[in-house]
């Protein structure tokens, strides 16, 4: 990965409005950041993910690009995976408990993310103390060990309960129906030791986190302080918005995850070319390297230059995820199928089988479940209804209409929803 020593971390990251809060004021932080000047080096800097699933999903990319600047500039990324944690689960935005997983099925998921990761991240596991080479800590591998009478003498004792009942996580749980549970407040403690363990293991001085982790990036500087009389600093990232409210990171079939099994590489690239035209700028400065001068060219016009900008900041994310060969087919199939003389039969559109028997007399609604255009037949109930349902360009007004081999032309059926959704089932033998 390329090192600019010359960019201080802080700069680069406020420059793309990636900062929300620091526990240092500007002119510390900033010194702190200062590879070359601060007089210990490349500073070590953890940051959290949840190994609940074998994926990462998009709203992962803030921390992600925040851990590839860090790098970039000069520092040494530590990518926790919260094997310990996951145990538990993070209250923090949460209005209900999570379902928990075994270590067995938390350690393949880390693994994965780790595969993910590489796209954006040098590793080097040798932890050279004066590299920027990148290492993945799993925490159950220091919490599972640690005994419950130690826990309570040597942390519970340093934190105040009252402290932890005033933070908005738990306050917000608190005020639930459901309550928050000893083991969801169990939680805090258990990040506050990782970076205790993290600064004497890994000589950890910050950590970095969605701005919902004040809370628990606090926590973890104060036991520093009172375990060991360490300096321990903290710094949040913005939680990604879209300018017309609605949720970032989901689409009409959920989360948008980084994994090509959980979301195509076509649908991840339309993810990003659907940008709002309020939010193409700001996602651009978010989720890409490009500079910022570039990036202010290629959006300071808007009106039609502003598509151009939209395809550069799928292309680039794309790229980044799936790689730039996987990026250009996603291109130039999104180009084809919207095109006037529209071609859909390229790779990257979503497509699967079928056979001319389950096609007879199928359901519209059950293949709209099928393709994954709709999550239930509730949904695809209100897709048809709404009008934004089409079998090629015909558009399907009948909520219980069945489907004939027929709907199929030049051995394929192409089932939109909406304007940019679609999916192709290529009619096979049967």
């Amino acid at each position: 990965m390329p090192t600019d020593l010359a960019v201080n971390l802080y700069d680069a990251l406020r420059e793309r409005g990636l900062i929300a809060q620091s526990t240092l004021d500007e002119g510390a932080i900033r010194a702190l950041l200062d590879a070359e000047g601060n007089g210990i080096g490349p500073v070590p800097t953890y940051i959290g993910f949840d190994p609940t699933a074998d994926s990462l999903h998009v709203g992962s990319l803030v921390p992600i690009m925040a851990l590839a600047w860090l790098q970039r500039c000069g520092h040494r990324p530590i990518v926790l995976v919260g094997g310990g944690t996951g145990l538990v689960g993070d209250p923090s935005g949460k209005s209900a408990a999570r379902n928990m997983l075994g270590l067995d099925d938390i350690a393949r998921n880390a693994e994965a993310i780790r595969g993910q990761l590489a796209g954006f991240l040098s590793f080097d596991e040798s932890a050279d103390p004066g590299g920027t080479g990148a290492v993945m800590v799993n925490n159950a591998d220091w919490l599972a060990d640690l005994k419950w009478v130690d826990v309570l003498r040597d942390v519970g004792a340093r934190l105040s309960v009252n402290r932890m009942l005033s933070m908005e996580s738990v306050k917000g749980r608190i005020d639930s129906d459901s309550g928050i549970s000893y083991l969801e407040f169990s939680y805090m403690i258990m990040q506050a030791y990782d970076f205790v363990h993290l600064r004497r293991t890994h000589g950890c001085r910050l950590q970095m986190g969605g701005q919902d982790q004040w809370g628990n990036i606090v926590m973890g500087i104060e036991l520093g302080r009172k375990m060991d009389d360490a300096e321990l600093a903290g710094l949040t990232l913005p939680l990604v918005t879209k300018s017309d409210g609605t949720k970032f990171g989901k689409s009409e079939g959920g989360n948008v995850w980084l994994s090509a099994k959980r979301t195509s590489v076509y649908d991840f690239y339309q993810f990003w070319r659907n940008t709002q035209d309020a939010d193409v700028a700001r996602y651009l400065k978010f989720f890409t390297f490009l500079p910022v001068e570039e990036i202010d060219a290629l959006t300071v016009e808007g009106g039609v230059a502003l598509n151009a900008a939209k395809e550069r900041l799928a292309v680039e994310v794309t790229g980044r995820v799936h790689g730039v060969q996987a990026a250009q087919r996603a291109l130039d199939d999104s180009r084809k199928a919207f095109s006037a003389a529209a071609d859909v039969t390229g790779d990257a559109i979503p497509h699967s089988s079928i056979t001319a028997d389950e096609l007879a007399g199928l359901d519209v609604r059950d293949l709209l479940v099928r393709s994954g255009l709709a999550g239930s037949k509730g949904e695809a109930k209100k897709l048809i209804a709404g009008g934004g349902v089409r079998i090629g360009e015909a558009k399907v007004t009948d909520i219980a209409a069945k489907l004939t081999v027929d709907d199929a032309t030049d051995g394929y059926l192409l089932l939109r929803a909406g304007k940019k959704r679609m999916h192709r089932f290529d009619l096979g033998e049967g």
